[in-house]
């Protein structure tokens, strides 16, 4: 009968802020003595870049093509310790306690088609003459971004475009927009509120709706064989209106845009990295090119305190991290009690997943998707409050959550009874 191990953490989901410490033990069970070398537990937490291109050259007169590989690697933490020296490994049950600090830079876990950010508790039989044993738990990391130490996102987001219609001598008069966002950064599960106004002073154009889309983009930076970058843009959700804005009038349009569980925005120029921007589309019809004008926005993991219906309470409510000012942050942790694994459209929105290579198949983690929290019941930035049905109700308080973990205990029942899901190769003994 092979090997097993399992590993309990110190909280339900194995979710972590930079700054934190991983604390928890490894249950490693074996059937038969085991003539090891070492038994040791590693904690390692990396990103790894990834692409291929296409290439032609010429040689000698003929045409070649071939295939150029850009990799990358870089490592933000590595701990190694040893749990059980040469010899003997007796049969039956092992535990082994681990406590590791996570570094405050720590960048946050992500999985993108062109390489990834992770980081992995595993537990490692060098075996005398034989394969290894190894068994892996992954863990989401996410840096920590309290957007309220950024009071540069508190300043509104305006842009403005003019576009005219055709050319001289048959240009129409221009169509005016301005789009609004009352802040520079949200957290995930906010709604983000716009405003956009036109004035299209065309005397023969009507524009036909609009479009707000809110997009993530993933830089990714090879070092061999030579320094490249690479981008991947995905399109996280839209907000389309088929509002039509006549020739030589004027409308102002009003709309929100949900943000969904996503991580943060990269705080370091690291070789993978993220961002967020906002796009508008209006649309001009067939005969004409839409009218596109971006804004970049900041994703957080604490949305700003004026963001809230009542500044005055939202202090209560922030949860602790390393970098909350003091004052401004509850006892307890977030709560993770509602994680579950992403959708289905969130697990393929990336489309292709990347795969560590690096790794034998028998001990890769590449089906982990890090899981990321996001506030629910949080009130709509500049929204005005809902109407009470009654005097003296209670306005619900806003909770930082993922949804319902289909696998999580019901009520009453043992968390520890519930089999901990392990990575790797468990070999026979």
């Amino acid at each position: 009968m092979p090997s097993s191990c399992s590993f309990e953490l110190d909280r339900r989901e194995p979710i972590y802020y930079s700054g934190e410490t991983v604390n928890g033990r490894a249950i490693l069970t074996t059937t038969s003595e085991k003539s090891v070398n070492e038994v040791y537990i590693l904690f390692e937490g990396e990103s790894k870049v990834r692409w291929d291109e296409r290439r032609t050259r010429t040689r000698g007169g003929k045409t070649e093509h071939y295939t150029e590989y850009f990799r990358g690697k870089q490592q933000y933490l590595y701990t190694r310790t040893s749990v059980f020296a040469s010899g003997n490994l007796p049969p039956g049950t092992h535990t082994y306690n681990f406590c590791i600090p996570l570094p405050l830079e720590c960048p946050s876990s992500v999985v993108a088609q062109y390489g990834k950010i992770y980081y992995e508790v595993s537990v490692i039989i060098d075996r005398q003459w034989r394969f290894n044993n190894v068994f892996k738990q992954p863990l989401t990391v996410i840096q920590t971004y309290n957007l309220n130490m950024s009071p540069q996102l508190l300043m509104p987001l305006v842009r403005e475009d003019i576009k005219h219609f055709c050319c001289w001598p048959c240009r129409s008069g221009p169509v005016l927009s301005t789009l609004t966002i009352p802040f520079g950064g949200y957290a995930p599960g906010q709604k983000i509120r716009f405003t956009l106004e036109i004035d299209n002073q065309s005397s023969g154009y009507d524009l036909e709706g609009i479009e707000l889309k809110l997009k993530q983009i993933y830089r990714f930076q090879a070092q061999t064989p030579h320094h490249k970058t690479r981008e991947k843009e995905l399109s996280l959700n839209k907000s389309s209106q088929q509002e039509r804005v006549l020739r030589l009038s004027k409308k102002v349009i009003e709309g929100t845009l949900a943000i969904p569980a996503v991580p943060p925005s990269s705080r370091s120029d690291g070789i993978i990295s993220v961002s967020y921007k906002v796009i508008l589309t209006i649309s001009t019809g067939d005969c004409h090119v839409d009218s596109d004008f971006e804004v970049p926005i900041v994703i957080g993991t604490i949305p700003l305190i004026q963001s809230a219906e009542n500044p005055a309470s939202a202090a209560q409510w922030i949860p602790e991290t390393p970098d909350t000012p003091a004052g401004a942050a509850a006892d307890l942790p977030p709560s993770y009690d509602k994680c579950k694994p992403p959708t289905f459209e969130e697990a393929t929105n990336f489309g292709e997943r990347f795969i560590d290579i690096d790794q034998d198949e028998h001990n890769r983690t590449d089906d982990f998707i890090p899981r990321y929290p996001m506030y629910t019941n949080f009130a709509m930035p500049s929204a005005p409050p809902p109407p009470a049905e009654e005097s003296g109700s209670i306005q619900p308080v806003p909770v930082l959550s993922l949804p319902h973990d289909p696998t999580a205990p019901m009520s009453g029942q043992n968390y520890s009874d519930r089999p901990t899901p392990s990575y790797g190769w468990n070999s026979n003994s």
